[in-house]
């Protein structure tokens, strides 16, 4: 039997470690069990480009839980993002983005979906910048979905 638990114990360690490190709002929240996988899922090679247009087809729903993960300064493995360019007013089909890490494509998501920008990281940035980018949309989500306002700001 120890042979068993002895073993089970670092599996379960690191599943509880991921779970809490990417958990951003209840575990029974379906927006919040859609988001965070596909956050995840951009700081994989073979599935960063995929999860970043499933996320901006999430929509306004998805909003507060982009602006709850901006916090995420893991480094993507493709400097490279492409959105289909759903503006009224676009001159061009597709807008293309060079995001060092994830929450420089989690705010090029956020002005997709919502037409809204504070600072220009989508193509890379500093430590600074990302933080003032953070604020300003959390103050902002939390204006445009007060009901949501916990997890606007990172919580559950």
């Amino acid at each position: 039997m120890h042979g068993i638990i002895g073993r089970a114990t670092p599996f379960l360690a690191v599943v509880l470690l991921a779970g809490c490190a990417t958990n951003h709002a209840s575990s029974d929240d379906p927006m919040a069990q859609k988001v965070t996988p596909l956050i995840n899922a951009t700081t994989r090679k073979a599935t960063e480009e995929e999860a970043f247009a499933e996320l901006a087809s999430l929509g306004n729903d998805a909003v507060p839980y982009l602006v709850g993960h901006l916090g995420d300064t893991r480094k993507l493995p493709i400097k490279h993002l492409s959105l289909i360019n759903t503006a009224p007013d676009a001159f061009e089909g597709i807008r293309h983005y060079g995001p060092e890490v994830v929450h420089d494509g989690l705010s090029a998501v956020l002005n997709q979906i919502t037409g809204k920008s504070f600072e220009f990281v989508y193509n890379g940035s500093n430590a600074a910048e990302r933080e003032s980018d953070r604020k300003q949309w959390q103050n902002w989500c939390v204006g445009a979905y007060p009901e949501k306002s916990s997890v606007c700001r990172g919580g559950g």
